[in-house]
């Protein structure tokens, strides 16, 4: 069993142990012969968490986020999640994900929260190439979970919502079109101010 394995089945059982009353999605597997990529944007820890209860599967963290130095990207290096950094140039980024993909990897794809127009591009190409499964995915209440400069989120946003990028039409639309309809469309589910994710997750049933 390779590390990558062995530490994401050790995070899911930390996780079934400590969490219990955490909601538990599988994605859908779309296409037998190859990955998908989730596209998200990066709130850190939240992000983290929410990938780590939200796939049944192993799945890769790619960063696309030029300033993600966390400390949460340095820990999945030290614990052999080996989470893939792109360079910021979209054609070398676009191969790499190529190549995850065509190996069956599921990706989630990290976004800074403001996309610089590298981030935009390398979206733009995914959606553009017809042979890759991608899906948007929105995290609701991130924002108000964590505040700037903390490390531990008084709430945990746990609703996470998926959606299919649109047929390309003759309307010119942004890159994240479909990602910011998702964030609108969940951004009025309330999040208590206690600090229970216990507490939350009972809100957002």
């Amino acid at each position: 069993m390779s590390s990558f394995v062995f530490m994401r089945s050790l995070a899911r059982l930390f996780g079934s142990i400590f969490f219990p009353l955490f909601r538990v999605w599988g994605e859908t597997e779309i296409r037998a012969d190859r990955g998908c990529i989730y596209i998200a944007r990066n709130y850190g820890l939240l992000t983290w968490i929410s990938a780590l209860r939200a796939f049944k599967k192993p799945f890769r963290f790619v960063s696309a986020d030029p300033s993600d130095a966390s400390i949460w990207l340095w820990l999945a290096e030290a614990c052999g999640l080996e989470p893939v950094k792109l360079s910021g140039d979209t054609s070398q980024d676009f191969l790499c994900l190529e190549n995850l993909v065509i190996s069956k990897e599921t990706i989630l794809l990290l976004l800074p929260e403001n996309p610089d127009t590298n981030a935009l591009d390398l979206v733009a190409k995914i959606k553009a190439t017809h042979c890759l499964t991608s899906m948007f995915m929105a995290i609701s209440g991130a924002r108000a979970a964590l505040r700037a400069g903390s490390l531990i989120p008084r709430v945990c946003a746990i609703s996470v919502f998926c959606g299919m990028p649109h047929p390309v039409s003759a309307t010119t639309q942004g890159p994240l079109t479909e990602l910011e309809f998702l964030e609108r469309a969940v951004a009025d589910i309330p999040l208590n101010e206690l600090p229970s994710i216990f507490f939350n997750h009972s809100r957002n049933q």
